[in-house]
């Protein structure tokens, strides 16, 4: 037996956190622990000598015959994941929006999704339960801003896919991603209806950054949106809002306290916090560790005031699936009957990739998808050959689509991805959240 490839180490305090990529075990071991494990790991006469802690390390991927095995798991867990008869949709109710924030991709054209098309829509949701394999139905609205056309299109959608989803004894969720602006009271209570119950709220910094990017006309938003958010987890202890904070190098620095003192104590549980890079200033600013080290501090003090934390990270434990884009079963569909696959891509001619007949059928452009479900986005040499596999996945459909599908790949995917947080931390908090879960159930 050999050590992994996807084992990861870092320190903590005076320990050492191990953590296997492929199985996501994870440990904590004192110095001469670890010195030991990582001598028996190495030496097959140790590993005879002390069968029961070989075997541990084994059953937890520490150990393993052959790396190739470890690639077959690998690929078995995405098969599984695309296998979980899971369907997940993506609508865009509309590209228009209430705020122009200077870094959007999106171009923000006038217009609506129109009754055909929702009708269109009805029928593909129609086919996709009728092969009676759907356990659960995930759906997703994304625009420009939804909550534009809440009434006219997310509600009706929404409670139709619902009404399927109770008929077929399948499980339904509902998610947005949303500037929460538009969020009234009567909204709030359709949002319970049809279980809307994931928000995903973006604020740009402190309340005086966020307010010199996302305004009314001059009318500041910030109040208003955290009090829609307040007042929706108020009314329904089952949603859960994803604040997505946005910074630069100089926002970053602001103080965040405004958050704290709005959001009452018992609410909290309910937000999991984001911080978000401006990709598009990226580049002049760079990484740097006075920006780690603050976003740290504002992640603690968060964390320590009942916050939950969302870490914008190159890695994530493997699950099989990377992002929702990466499934086979998934589409977005635009508010004019065009397919697409992946939302950080403006909706554009040349990004679609099909389109939703009026029989309900998505028709692809044989062209641009071919290889999508073939095998997994990962399964590259490139990929293949490098030890953070299992800790990042391989690249995003998005940036296969644009050049991973080539034979031979020449770049990696972390050359294109903007994050403060780098492995170490992410194996710290992952260790933290598994010590919580497992306090929780002893």
């Amino acid at each position: 037996m050999i050590e992994s490839s996807y084992n990861y180490y870092t320190p903590q305090n005076e320990n050492m956190l191990c953590m296997n990529g492929v199985t996501g075990a994870v440990f904590s071991l004192n110095e001469d622990e670890y010195n030991f494990m990582k001598k028996l790991m190495a030496d097959g006469t140790l590993q005879k000598k002390y069968p029961d802690l070989t075997n541990k390390l084994t059953q937890t991927h520490f150990l393993t015959e052959n790396m190739n095995k470890e690639i077959t798991y690998l690929r078995e867990k995405y098969n599984k994941a695309n296998d979980s008869g899971v369907w997940h949709l993506i609508l865009n109710p509309t590209q228009d929006c209430n705020f122009r924030c200077w870094y959007c991709y999106e171009k923000h054209p006038k217009g609506r999704m129109q009754p055909e098309t929702m009708e269109r829509v009805k029928r593909l949701v129609d086919n996709i339960f009728d092969k009676g394999e759907i356990k659960h139905f995930s759906l997703g609205w994304f625009g420009g801003e939804p909550l534009l056309y809440f009434k006219e299109v997310v509600y009706p959608i929404s409670m139709y896919i619902k009404q399927c989803a109770e008929k077929h004894g399948a499980q339904f969720s509902n998610s947005m991603t949303t500037n929460g602006f538009l969020l009234t009271e009567d909204i709030i209570q359709k949002c319970m209806e049809i279980r809307l119950n994931e928000l995903q709220v973006t604020l740009d910094g402190d309340k005086e950054a966020h307010n010199k990017v996302r305004n009314q006309k001059g009318e500041p938003s910030f109040d208003k949106i955290l009090q829609n958010c307040i007042a929706l987890t108020d009314a329904s202890p089952d949603t859960s809002i994803k604040l997505r904070i946005n910074y630069n190098t100089q926002s970053i620095q602001n103080d965040f306290s405004q958050i704290l003192d709005c959001i009452p104590a018992y609410l909290r549980s309910q937000f999991w916090v984001q911080f978000q890079r401006i990709w598009q200033t990226y580049d002049k600013e760079g990484s740097d560790e006075a920006v780690k080290k603050i976003l740290n501090e504002n992640s603690a003090k968060l964390k320590e005031c009942g916050f939950r934390l969302s870490y914008n990270t190159l890695y994530s434990l493997f699950r099989g699936i990377l992002c929702y884009a990466d499934r086979i079963n998934y589409a977005n569909i635009n508010y004019d009957g065009n397919v697409y696959r992946c939302t950080a891509k403006d909706y554009t001619p040349e990004n679609s990739l099909g389109y939703i007949s009026d029989e309900g059928n998505i028709m692809w452009d044989k062209n641009k998808t071919e290889g999508i479900g073939d095998k997994a986005f990962f399964d590259n040499p490139l990929c293949l050959s490098c030890k953070y596999l299992a800790v990042c996945g391989g690249p995003c459909f998005s940036k296969w689509w644009s050049g991973f599908r080539k034979k031979n790949p020449t770049d990696c995917f972390f050359n294109y991805l903007k994050a403060d947080t780098d492995l170490s931390t992410f194996i710290r908090e992952y260790y933290d959240s598994r010590k919580k879960k497992l306090v929780k159930y002893c």
